[in-house]
Protein backbone atom coordinates (compact mmCIF):
# COMPACT_ATOMS: atom_id res chain seq x y z
CA UNK A 1 0.00 0.00 0.00
CA UNK A 2 1.49 3.31 -1.10
CA UNK A 3 0.14 6.67 -2.18
CA UNK A 4 -3.11 6.36 -4.07
CA UNK A 5 -3.20 7.13 -7.81
CA UNK A 6 -5.53 9.80 -9.17
CA UNK A 7 -7.43 7.16 -11.14
CA UNK A 8 -8.15 5.06 -8.05
CA UNK A 9 -9.05 8.16 -6.07
CA UNK A 10 -11.53 9.18 -8.77
CA UNK A 11 -13.02 5.68 -8.79
CA UNK A 12 -13.57 5.72 -5.02
CA UNK A 13 -15.04 9.23 -5.04
CA UNK A 14 -17.47 8.10 -7.75
CA UNK A 15 -18.35 5.01 -5.70
CA UNK A 16 -19.35 7.17 -2.75
CA UNK A 17 -21.34 9.60 -4.90
CA UNK A 18 -23.29 6.64 -6.25
CA UNK A 19 -23.76 5.28 -2.73
CA UNK A 20 -25.42 8.41 -1.38
CA UNK A 21 -27.64 8.91 -4.42
CA UNK A 22 -28.71 5.25 -4.28
CA UNK A 23 -29.48 4.89 -0.57
CA UNK A 24 -30.40 8.48 0.38
CA UNK A 25 -33.82 7.65 1.81
CA UNK A 26 -32.92 4.57 3.88
CA UNK A 27 -29.74 6.35 4.97
CA UNK A 28 -31.81 9.30 6.19
CA UNK A 29 -34.03 6.95 8.20
CA UNK A 30 -30.98 5.58 10.04
CA UNK A 31 -29.72 9.10 10.83
CA UNK A 32 -32.65 10.48 12.82
CA UNK A 33 -31.38 9.80 16.34
CA UNK A 34 -29.15 12.10 18.35
CA UNK A 35 -25.71 10.64 19.02
CA UNK A 36 -24.30 11.13 22.50
CA UNK A 37 -21.03 12.35 21.00
CA UNK A 38 -22.82 15.15 19.17
CA UNK A 39 -24.43 16.28 22.42
CA UNK A 40 -21.08 16.21 24.24
CA UNK A 41 -19.58 18.23 21.39
CA UNK A 42 -22.35 20.84 21.33
CA UNK A 43 -22.08 21.28 25.10
CA UNK A 44 -18.59 22.69 24.48
CA UNK A 45 -19.68 25.31 21.95
CA UNK A 46 -19.79 28.95 23.08
CA UNK A 47 -23.03 30.73 23.91
CA UNK A 48 -21.48 34.22 23.79
CA UNK A 49 -22.01 34.64 20.05
CA UNK A 50 -25.71 35.07 19.28
CA UNK A 51 -26.45 33.90 16.75
CA UNK A 52 -23.64 31.36 16.51
CA UNK A 53 -22.38 31.07 12.93
CA UNK A 54 -22.03 27.36 12.13
CA UNK A 55 -20.85 25.60 8.97
CA UNK A 56 -21.71 21.89 8.72
CA UNK A 57 -19.47 20.43 6.00
CA UNK A 58 -20.90 17.12 4.83
CA UNK A 59 -24.17 17.87 6.60
CA UNK A 60 -26.23 14.99 5.20
CA UNK A 61 -29.80 15.33 6.47
CA UNK A 62 -28.88 18.27 8.72
CA UNK A 63 -29.40 16.54 12.05
CA UNK A 64 -26.61 18.56 13.67
CA UNK A 65 -28.86 21.61 13.36
CA UNK A 66 -31.48 19.81 15.45
CA UNK A 67 -28.88 19.04 18.13
CA UNK A 68 -27.94 22.73 18.25
CA UNK A 69 -31.59 23.64 18.76
CA UNK A 70 -32.12 20.98 21.41
CA UNK A 71 -29.10 22.26 23.34
CA UNK A 72 -30.43 25.81 23.38
CA UNK A 73 -28.31 27.47 20.73
CA UNK A 74 -29.46 30.26 18.46
CA UNK A 75 -27.54 29.85 15.23
CA UNK A 76 -27.11 30.76 11.61
CA UNK A 77 -26.44 27.30 10.22
CA UNK A 78 -25.07 26.63 6.74
CA UNK A 79 -25.09 23.00 5.61
CA UNK A 80 -22.96 21.85 2.68
CA UNK A 81 -23.18 18.46 0.98
CA UNK A 82 -22.93 16.95 -2.49
CA UNK A 83 -25.98 14.69 -2.04
CA UNK A 84 -28.90 16.77 -3.27
CA UNK A 85 -31.51 14.27 -2.06
CA UNK A 86 -30.16 14.49 1.48
CA UNK A 87 -30.05 18.30 1.26
CA UNK A 88 -33.73 18.36 0.30
CA UNK A 89 -34.51 16.21 3.35
CA UNK A 90 -32.35 18.49 5.50
CA UNK A 91 -34.20 21.60 4.37
CA UNK A 92 -37.52 19.97 5.18
CA UNK A 93 -36.43 18.67 8.58
CA UNK A 94 -34.93 21.98 9.74
CA UNK A 95 -37.70 24.25 8.47
CA UNK A 96 -39.37 24.47 11.89
CA UNK A 97 -36.27 24.78 14.09
CA UNK A 98 -37.18 28.23 15.38
CA UNK A 99 -33.83 29.24 16.96
CA UNK A 100 -31.89 27.97 13.94
CA UNK A 101 -31.76 29.87 10.65
CA UNK A 102 -30.75 27.04 8.32
CA UNK A 103 -29.82 27.07 4.67
CA UNK A 104 -28.17 24.51 2.46
CA UNK A 105 -25.66 24.64 -0.37
CA UNK A 106 -24.66 21.93 -2.82
CA UNK A 107 -20.91 21.39 -3.03
CA UNK A 108 -18.45 18.50 -3.24
CA UNK A 109 -15.71 18.79 -0.62
CA UNK A 110 -13.52 16.64 -2.82
CA UNK A 111 -13.28 19.36 -5.47
CA UNK A 112 -10.47 21.88 -5.17
CA UNK A 113 -12.71 24.95 -5.40
CA UNK A 114 -15.70 23.72 -3.37
CA UNK A 115 -15.53 26.56 -0.84
CA UNK A 116 -16.24 29.08 -3.63
CA UNK A 117 -19.93 28.41 -2.91
CA UNK A 118 -19.36 30.24 0.39
CA UNK A 119 -17.89 33.36 -1.21
CA UNK A 120 -19.07 36.43 0.67
CA UNK A 121 -19.73 34.55 3.89
CA UNK A 122 -18.39 35.98 7.13
CA UNK A 123 -15.94 33.70 8.94
CA UNK A 124 -17.66 31.04 11.03
CA UNK A 125 -17.59 30.65 14.81
CA UNK A 126 -17.83 26.88 14.42
CA UNK A 127 -17.11 24.49 11.55
CA UNK A 128 -18.10 20.84 11.94
CA UNK A 129 -17.24 17.95 9.65
CA UNK A 130 -18.91 14.92 11.19
CA UNK A 131 -18.74 11.39 9.79
CA UNK A 132 -17.50 12.87 6.51
CA UNK A 133 -13.73 13.24 6.21
CA UNK A 134 -13.19 9.47 6.35
CA UNK A 135 -15.13 9.05 3.10
CA UNK A 136 -12.53 11.00 1.08
CA UNK A 137 -9.72 8.82 -0.32
CA UNK A 138 -6.10 9.82 -0.04
CA UNK A 139 -4.20 11.45 2.83
CA UNK A 140 -3.34 14.50 0.71
CA UNK A 141 -7.00 15.10 -0.16
CA UNK A 142 -8.08 14.79 3.47
CA UNK A 143 -5.40 17.27 4.50
CA UNK A 144 -6.47 19.73 1.80
CA UNK A 145 -10.09 19.53 2.97
CA UNK A 146 -9.07 20.10 6.59
CA UNK A 147 -6.96 23.10 5.56
CA UNK A 148 -9.90 24.63 3.67
CA UNK A 149 -12.23 24.07 6.62
CA UNK A 150 -9.78 25.72 9.00
CA UNK A 151 -9.54 28.70 6.66
CA UNK A 152 -13.29 29.32 6.98
CA UNK A 153 -13.03 29.89 10.74
CA UNK A 154 -12.68 33.20 12.52
CA UNK A 155 -9.71 33.62 14.87
CA UNK A 156 -10.16 31.33 17.89
CA UNK A 157 -13.07 29.63 16.14
CA UNK A 158 -13.73 25.93 16.71
CA UNK A 159 -13.42 23.08 14.21
CA UNK A 160 -14.93 19.70 15.10
CA UNK A 161 -14.37 16.37 13.38
CA UNK A 162 -15.84 12.96 14.01
CA UNK A 163 -14.16 9.98 12.38
CA UNK A 164 -15.33 6.38 12.32
CA UNK A 165 -13.11 3.90 14.20
CA UNK A 166 -14.57 0.87 12.44
CA UNK A 167 -11.36 -1.16 12.47
CA UNK A 168 -11.46 -1.16 16.27
CA UNK A 169 -14.75 -3.10 16.16
CA UNK A 170 -14.58 -6.82 15.36
CA UNK A 171 -18.27 -6.59 14.47
CA UNK A 172 -17.71 -3.95 11.79
CA UNK A 173 -14.34 -5.22 10.59
CA UNK A 174 -15.93 -8.60 9.83
CA UNK A 175 -18.29 -6.91 7.35
CA UNK A 176 -15.61 -5.41 5.12
CA UNK A 177 -15.60 -6.39 1.44
CA UNK A 178 -12.56 -7.42 -0.59
CA UNK A 179 -11.16 -4.79 -2.97
CA UNK A 180 -11.43 -7.24 -5.87
CA UNK A 181 -15.20 -6.65 -5.87
CA UNK A 182 -14.55 -3.26 -7.51
CA UNK A 183 -11.52 -4.37 -9.51
CA UNK A 184 -8.84 -3.12 -7.11
CA UNK A 185 -6.20 -4.72 -4.92
CA UNK A 186 -4.78 -3.70 -1.51
CA UNK A 187 -1.75 -2.30 -3.37
CA UNK A 188 -4.02 0.30 -5.02
CA UNK A 189 -5.15 1.88 -1.75
CA UNK A 190 -3.67 3.25 1.48
CA UNK A 191 -3.37 1.63 4.90
CA UNK A 192 -6.65 2.04 6.78
CA UNK A 193 -8.77 2.09 3.61
CA UNK A 194 -11.75 -0.26 3.35
CA UNK A 195 -14.98 -1.06 1.53
CA UNK A 196 -18.03 -1.11 3.80
CA UNK A 197 -21.28 -2.69 2.58
CA UNK A 198 -24.76 -1.28 3.18
CA UNK A 199 -27.51 -3.89 3.47
CA UNK A 200 -30.55 -1.98 4.77
CA UNK A 201 -33.24 -2.09 2.11
CA UNK A 202 -30.76 -2.51 -0.71
CA UNK A 203 -27.12 -3.38 -1.21
CA UNK A 204 -24.47 -0.75 -1.83
CA UNK A 205 -20.78 -0.20 -1.16
CA UNK A 206 -18.90 2.84 0.07
CA UNK A 207 -15.28 3.71 0.64
CA UNK A 208 -14.16 4.50 4.18
CA UNK A 209 -10.82 5.20 5.84
CA UNK A 210 -9.95 4.85 9.51
CA UNK A 211 -8.64 8.23 10.67
CA UNK A 212 -7.24 7.54 14.11
CA UNK A 213 -5.78 10.00 16.62
CA UNK A 214 -2.30 9.77 15.09
CA UNK A 215 -3.60 10.62 11.62
CA UNK A 216 -5.67 13.48 13.03
CA UNK A 217 -2.45 14.93 14.42
CA UNK A 218 -0.65 14.43 11.11
CA UNK A 219 -3.46 16.02 9.11
CA UNK A 220 -3.51 19.09 11.35
CA UNK A 221 0.26 19.66 11.46
CA UNK A 222 1.08 23.16 10.24
CA UNK A 223 -2.56 24.26 9.94
CA UNK A 224 -2.71 26.69 12.90
CA UNK A 225 -5.05 24.34 14.74
CA UNK A 226 -4.76 23.36 18.39
CA UNK A 227 -6.56 20.29 19.77
CA UNK A 228 -8.65 21.32 22.78
CA UNK A 229 -10.53 18.05 23.29
CA UNK A 230 -10.65 14.53 21.93
CA UNK A 231 -13.02 11.77 23.00
CA UNK A 232 -14.77 8.63 21.75
CA UNK A 233 -18.48 7.92 21.74
CA UNK A 234 -21.40 6.41 19.80
CA UNK A 235 -22.31 3.09 18.25
CA UNK A 236 -23.26 -0.18 19.90
CA UNK A 237 -19.84 -0.33 21.53
CA UNK A 238 -20.05 3.27 22.75
CA UNK A 239 -16.69 4.20 21.21
CA UNK A 240 -17.04 3.96 17.43
CA UNK A 241 -16.54 7.65 16.67
CA UNK A 242 -13.46 9.68 17.52
CA UNK A 243 -14.39 13.32 18.11
CA UNK A 244 -11.69 15.97 17.84
CA UNK A 245 -12.27 19.62 18.71
CA UNK A 246 -9.72 22.14 17.44
CA UNK A 247 -9.33 25.84 18.09
CA UNK A 248 -7.90 28.02 15.34
CA UNK A 249 -4.77 29.75 16.59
Amino acid sequence: MGEMSQAVQAQLLALNRTFYSTVARPFDRTRQGVQSGMVELVEQLPHESVPLRVLDAGCGNGRFAAVLAQQGHTAVYVGVDQAEQLLAMAAEQTATLAPIEARFVTANLGEADWSAVLAGEEPFDVVVCLATLHHFPGHALRRRILRELAGLLKHAGLLALSTWQFLDSARLASKLVDWSVIGLSPDDVEAGDALMPWKQGQYALRYVHQIDADEIQALATGLDLRIVDQFRADGKEGNLNLYTLFERK
